[in-house]
Formats: structure tokens, C-alpha cells, sequence
């Protein structure tokens, strides 16, 4: 019995695994949290492009800010495996906002901001390099840009969608423009993760045979390890902090 006990709590444990690897959005969360919590009690800070506001909670400390469009509600092209999209009838979901309307341009003074929250915006942006200028306008000195963004990803809230995604080099070249110091940026993800989680997608969204005929390439990608020349070949996405100069 205890035997059996014992194997139940390792299939969990690789159930939950394979969730946290399959979905970047645990990494994501986790990333998000830490450098939220650096900042100090009561500094003001803007959750750009907010949404939902999934990370609200994490900014109880601060004095919080929030902004978006306000304008997709559900995707008006239907993508393989989404089971929303055009069925959704309820659309989505913003939290109240204290700024309605383009993310480039933000009816607020100069220098207001101790730091800027954006998480998976930039795809969805027809100006990104004009939004990092504005980032750089709304901080103040040495403030701080928490932002993630994807390097590789599929169409999501259409019709709202620019890009598929951004290189570290654009990165690199667009935030020193844009009068920003990298501290940190990190991929998400590699290569075989990619498509580990495409075989998966694609299993989950067509015929039993699919599953069948996918699963070993599902667990031959999923087991390979994570190197430097994976994540330069291809990744999900970058996490970034950068502060303005």
C-alpha cells in the first residue's frame, strides 16, 4: 500500500512538471513576483498593457497604476486548439483602469513613474519601438521596466496581433535607444521546449491517432536539457529589467 502511495506522489510530481514546463506563463509568474517584491513600499508604478491584471497581487506594496486599451474582447480569427476564440461569448475581462487608450502614447506628465510593469503586450502593439520612448518618458531617473515579451509565439487576441514575436537584439538595440541600461535578460524556453509544447498542441487538438503517433517525439523533446545554443537557436521569450539611464 505504501508502495502504491509512494508511485502516486511521483506521478504528481511529474504531472506538475510537465504543467510547468508546458505553459511559460508559471515561469512567467515566478519571474514577475521576484522583481516585483525588490521594489520598495509605496514607490508608484504603472502595469502597462494590464488586462486582466493577473499580477495585481503581487503589488500590494506599491502604489498601483493601471493601463490598457481597452478594445479586444475575443479573437476574430480561430487558431488550431483554441477552444475560445470566436465561441467566447462573454469576450474578455479588464480590471478598472486609471488610463484608457494607446499604450504609446499616455495622457501623463514626465518622470511620474518609479517603475513599469508590461508583460505580453509588445506583439499586440503597432508601434513598440515608440512605446519603449514613451517608457523612457514616464520614468523617472534609475527608474525601473520589468518587462516580458515573446521571441517566438502564435497568433492570441486577434484581431490585435503585430508581431510574432522579438530577438534579444532588438531588444539590445531599441531599449539603449530608447535611453534604457539592461540589467538583466534571460530566454524562456529553447528549441526543443518549443517544440516539445507544439507536439503537444497539436496532440491535444486533433484524432486519437495523433496522440498516439506523437507522444515518443513529445518525450523525446520534452527530455532534452536546456543549453546556450538551444535558447540561441530559438526561444519562447525574454524576460528583462532595465532601468533608465
Amino acid at each position: 500500500m505504501i508502495k502504491k502511495i509512494k508511485n502516486f506522489l511521483k506521478k504528481i510530481s511529474l504531472i506538475e512538471r510537465l504543467v510547468i514546463k508546458l505553459d511559460n506563463l508559471n515561469e512567467r509568474r515566478v519571474f514577475v513576483k521576484e522583481q516585483l517584491a525588490k521594489l520598495e513600499n509605496g514607490r508608484k508604478i504603472l502595469d502597462a498593457g494590464c488586462g486582466s491584471q493577473q499580477f495585481k497581487p503581487f503589488m500590494s506594496h506599491l502604489d498601483y497604476k493601471a493601463q490598457d486599451f481597452k478594445k479586444y474582447t475575443i479573437d476574430e480569427k480561430k487558431m488550431i486548439g483554441d477552444k475560445q476564440g470566436l465561441t467566447s461569448a462573454e469576450g474578455y475581462k479588464y480590471g478598472c483602469l486609471d488610463y484608457v487608450g494607446d499604450i504609446w502614447d499616455i495622457y501623463e506628465k514626465e518622470e511620474t513613474f518609479d517603475a513599469i510593469l508590461c508583460t505580453e503586450v509588445f506583439e499586440h502593439i503597432p508601434y513598440p519601438i515608440e512605446t519603449l520612448k514613451e517608457f523612457s518618458r514616464l520614468l523617472k531617473p534609475n527608474g525601473k521596466l520589468i518587462l516580458t515579451a515573446p521571441s517566438n509565439c502564435l497568433r492570441h487576441m486577434d484581431p490585435y496581433f503585430f508581431y510574432s514575436g522579438f530577438s534579444d537584439r532588438w531588444f539590445n538595440k531599441f531599449l539603449d535607444d530608447s535611453g534604457f541600461e539592461i540589467e538583466l535578460i534571460e530566454p524562456v524556453g529553447d528549441y526543443y521546449s518549443w517544440l516539445g509544447v507544439e507536439m503537444a498542441r497539436t496532440a491535444m487538438s486533433h484524432s486519437i491517432w495523433s496522440k498516439i503517433i506523437l507522444f515518443p517525439a513529445f518525450l523525446y523533446y520534452f527530455s532534452k536539457k536546456k543549453t546556450e545554443e538551444s535558447a540561441d537557436t530559438l526561444c519562447m521569450g525574454y524576460h528583462i529589467v532595465a532601468s533608465k539611464k
